[in-house]
């Protein structure tokens, strides 16, 4: 649909007509989330127009109709399975199907359009494969023991069987079906209800305020990088890396360039998930509770990425903890704590899972698994450089580490993160090697290199018998310290009781 105005305005900005759609069906998502803050408080009102406007932003704006029928197909699946199933096998069969399909979706993008940039529905689908396994889960976690749960889980428990209108209004939420993010059901569903707006007492709705300016600042921040984008990004391909002109570059340039290239890439991704963040505040789903510094509202539970925390990180952790923040979420509670025995610790395997994972819902282009291996390594370099050498800056006084110390740190890792994540942008075997192989793997040399020599050349200073001993003296402080003030409360609360001529009664039956 639209065909004509879609293929004329492409031409005229001279943009590729799929993101076009794509990008048209995200700003249109902010006026239609302003006018669905102010519909009724009815939910199943609210629902019913979830779903249809996701119906028309995918069929008529994005013009996916193909793409919708696997959406709805996979989650009516698995709304039957979770309804038909109720032990532990559920959600596994869930997880497990709809990883199927969303790979055998990825086999088929690559085998017809490999390494093609062309959108389809293998995006919306890697949401929606997050909501539909956390969604499983949560729906066995209500038919579970309580005591059997964590906090997490306990606040996440689907303890009522949805039905189908309110189940799909949950995994089409116009908003976040095309970019993410992906949510849990019962935050979404306190949100339609408003149950975190409304008053205990009066039963009244206050909305928190912040929420439209919050909103059009995610938006406008979105425009610049839309912007970066348009002006850097042709002037900074990653395929340019292939040519025998970046070949011929001395190696700080070719070094360089891959920074650069690597940075400017980022700004798609900030484009979008910024901008569906933006619409998911405007339709007033994102509330965060206040912030402990200002006491402002905040309206970020919905954010996929920290855009400044990654930027100025000092680690390839505090990187990944704030990259697809979404899909960090899903994969720690729909998987690695899944993984693991109940009372028993995580170890390497529920890690490699993870990873596995990780790599398995991106796709199987080859240089997925190339960064992820990487990174994997990285990051454990990492681990041992926290452990091992930074404990020798640290001010004794402070606390804290120099200034030096944490700009090296930012330097080093945000260009350990560019040079590795070109084999994710580049996708295959062999381009992604070649081009490593052209920086002389200085980042990988450098990874093995700390792994073997740090714990030699900054063996971990061993504590001294009474510094081993302080951590206990400590803990029996702290009971001591709780027990005195139990046994203080105790006793007011029974001079109270005495005092009080109206307990007379109670202080009898003690």
């Amino acid at each position: 649909m639209l065909n004509a105005f879609f293929g004329t305005l492409s031409e005229a900005v001279s943009f590729p007509e799929d993101q076009l759609r794509c990008l048209s069906a995200l700003l249109l998502s902010y006026p239609l989330a302003l006018a669905f803050r102010f519909l009724p408080n009815n939910p199943n009102l609210k629902h019913t127009v979830s779903v249809l406007t996701s119906f028309f932003l995918i069929v008529v704006i994005v013009n996916d109709l193909v793409g919708l029928m696997h959406l709805l197909g996979s989650s009516i699946a698995v709304w039957r399975i979770m309804g038909a199933v109720h032990g532990k096998w559920g959600p596994r069969l869930v997880f497990l199907g709809v990883m199927l399909h969303m790979s055998v979706s990825h086999l088929l993008r690559q085998f017809h359009d490999y390494r093609g940039y062309k959108l389809d529905h293998t995006g919306p689908q890697m949401i929606l494969t997050m909501k539909l396994t956390s969604w499983a889960f949560s729906v066995y976690d209500g038919r579970r023991n309580p005591k059997e749960l964590s906090r997490y889980q306990q606040d996440h428990a689907v303890s009522s069987f949805p039905s189908l209108l309110h189940y799909l209004s949950y995994v089409f939420f116009f908003p976040s079906v095309l970019v993410g993010p992906s949510f849990e059901y019962m935050d979404y569903i306190r949100f339609i209800e408003l149950t975190e707006f409304r008053d205990s007492k009066t039963g009244k709705i206050h909305w928190p305020a912040g929420r439209v300016r919050s909103s059009m600042k995610t938006f406008f921040f979105a425009m610049i990088a839309l912007a970066c984008l348009a002006v850097v990004g042709p002037k900074l391909d990653v395929l340019w890396t292939m040519e025998p002109a970046w070949k011929a570059l001395p190696w700080i340039l070719r070094f360089g360039y891959v920074q650069l290239a690597a940075f400017a890439a980022r700004f798609k991704y900030y484009a979008v998930w910024k901008l569906a963040e933006g619409a998911c505040v405007m339709a007033g789903f994102g509330y965060n509770g206040q912030d402990p510094k200002t006491g402002e509202a905040r309206w970020d539970a919905t954010s996929n990425i920290n855009v400044w925390a990654y930027e100025t990180g000092q680690s390839i952790k505090t990187l990944a903890d704030n990259w697809n923040m979404g899909t960090n979420k899903w994969l720690k509670h729909s998987v690695y704590f899944r993984v693991v025995a109940p009372g028993a610790k995580p170890g390497p395997l529920e890690t490699f899972a993870t990873f596995g994972v990780s790599a398995l819902w991106h796709g199987f282009y080859p240089g997925y698994y190339l960064m992820f291996a990487s990174a994997a390594m990285a990051l454990t370099a990492g681990k041992l450089l926290r452990t091992h050498l930074r404990p020798r800056f640290v001010s004794a006084s402070t606390g804290k580490t120099p200034l030096l110390y944490n700009m090296l740190g930012m330097v080093l890792t945000q260009a350990t993160i560019n040079t590795l994540s070109m084999s994710f942008l580049l996708l295959t075997f062999k381009d992604s090697i070649e081009v490593w192989k052209n920086l002389y793997f200085v980042v990988h040399l450098g990874i093995i290199a700390i792994t073997v020599l740090v714990p030699v050349l900054f063996p971990v200073k061993r504590k001294s018998k009474k510094e081993q001993q302080q951590p206990e003296i400590e803990k029996v402080k702290k009971l001591a310290h709780d027990v005195a003030e139990e046994v203080a409360t105790l006793s007011v609360s029974a001079a109270t009781e005495i005092l009080d001529t109206s307990a007379a009664a109670k202080i009898k039956t003690l």
